[in-house]
């Protein structure tokens, strides 16, 4: 009898293990989001009906000509079934650079608060209004992605971990420039010019005279941004360089009801980055600064005009705000990077117009990237804590390998990635040399 009692409670007892639910947080950065949130919502899809809801918006498993709000968003949950037990994953695409910020630091991250009901868009949990457990809560990361090596970000060595990293996919950046730009081509040099003065005249682009007075202004990402690593170190600026990238106010904005995303415009004012602390990290001087996502940075790529002042160059925010060091200027354009995601996705759909430029007169193909012809690309990695917290859980260290394998083999190419497989060089540092495999 007594043993018939014992072997009825350890049934029990299983039966509630596998009945239990799973918590996983995943950070990431943005050239990871499309393939990680394809690979989850394809595990998840393995197992039953699942359910997603972001900062893009809600999905779920009936409903597939919606997904694209998972594959779009930043923030969001994720519910659904594995290894037989309900999981809640939360996701924050929130950059390379903080997602190894937030594993070898073992520091909080913001997640949404949401549980996973409702329907409709999340605020972003770094949105200024988001209100902690309303918004969004506090919690350590169960493990990441990021699309630098832990070498190249300044957390790396003395009391950060030395996190376990491996390879799961490649992702080009594009360099782009707003709707009417004359040229075609961004070289080493003139990326170099361009983020170390944070403006050109176009005529330097296009080797005519008439475009002298035709100004090019630049922008980018903040110093938790793995883009921002990757492409000033391809230009040749290293990565503790102090850049000066653009911080404009826009009107007239249009925004895509199927996806929130934002699109077009015009410039009324603009000014240098103003200083910031990230991950921390201070940016130091105004102008090295930057946006949080290539998300947030991509609707100021298909703007469609500036109005005199920002034209101009005027800096609302310098102490000298009417200095005007362009007063003949008679046009004005952004250029900034992105993965080729955020470019299929945000800008592409909805500004045809803005211009995809040659990398050292190189277009962008994903063949190009495979044989090397065109070099602005980052690998994707999945990261742990060495000493394995995060991942004690059976079900999150099962999800790691299992997700790992999925971006690897299958859903790396989504948005525009590239399979680490079909790779015919490779490179040991971000924007290093890339040499034949």
């Amino acid at each position: 009898m007594k043993l018939i009692k014992t072997l009825a409670i350890a049934a029990v007892t299983l039966a509630a293990a596998s009945l239990a639910s799973a918590d996983i947080y995943i950070v990431g950065s943005n050239g990871d989001r499309s393939a990680t949130q394809k690979g989850i919502l394809n595990k998840l899809a393995a197992n039953g009906s699942w359910f997603f809801r972001g900062d893009k918006g809600s999905t779920d498993n009936a409903n597939p000509t919606t997904n694209k709000n998972a594959l779009n968003s930043n923030f969001g949950v994720w519910t659904g079934t594995f290894n037989s037990q309900s999981v809640k994953i939360k996701v924050s695409f929130i950059g390379a650079a903080g997602a190894v910020y937030a594993l070898a630091g073992n520091n909080q991250v913001r997640f949404v608060a949401n549980n996973g009901t409702g329907s409709g868009t999340l605020l972003s949990p770094y949105d200024p209004a988001a209100v902690l457990n309303t918004d969004y809560i506090l919690a350590n990361a169960s493990f990441g992605f990021s699309t630098n090596f832990q070498e190249t970000t300044p957390y790396n060595g003395g009391s950060y971990d030395t996190l376990v990293t491996e390879t799961v996919g490649v992702s080009p950046i594009v360099f782009v420039a707003s709707p009417g730009f004359p040229g075609d081509n961004l070289s080493t040099q003139l990326a170099q010019n361009l983020y170390s003065g944070g403006s050109l005249p176009a005529s330097l682009f296009t080797g005519n005279a008439a475009d002298l007075n035709k100004i090019v202004y630049a922008i980018g990402r903040n110093t938790d941004a793995g883009q921002r690593y990757a492409s000033y170190s391809e230009f040749g600026l290293g990565t503790a360089a102090a850049v000066k990238v653009w911080k404009p106010a826009l009107s007239g904005q249009i925004t895509d009801p199927s996806t929130s995303i934002k699109y077009g415009g015009t410039v009324t004012s603009h000014q240098l980055w103003p200083i910031e602390t990230v991950s921390g990290v201070d940016s130091a001087v105004r102008g090295n600064g930057g946006y949080d996502s290539g998300g947030n940075l991509a609707p100021q790529l298909t703007v469609t005009g500036f109005d005199a002042n920002p034209r101009k160059g005027r800096d609302t925010g310098s102490p000298t705000p009417n200095a005007e060091p362009y007063p003949g200027a008679t046009a004005a354009y952004y250029i900034g990077y992105v993965t080729s995601g955020d470019y299929n996705t945000r800008i592409l759909p909805f500004s045809p117009s803005s211009v995809l430029l040659k990398y050292n007169g190189v277009a962008y193909s994903a063949d190009a990237v495979r044989n090397g012809y065109y070099t602005a690309w980052v690998y994707n990695r999945i990261l742990a804590r060495s000493d394995n917290v995060g991942l004690e859980d059976a079900t999150t260290s099962l999800f790691h390998d299992q997700l790992r394998d999925e971006i690897l083999n299958t859903t790396a190419t989504e948005n525009g990635g590239i399979l680490l497989g079909t790779l015919n060089v490779e490179r040991f540092a971000d924007g290093g040399l890339v040499t034949p495999k």
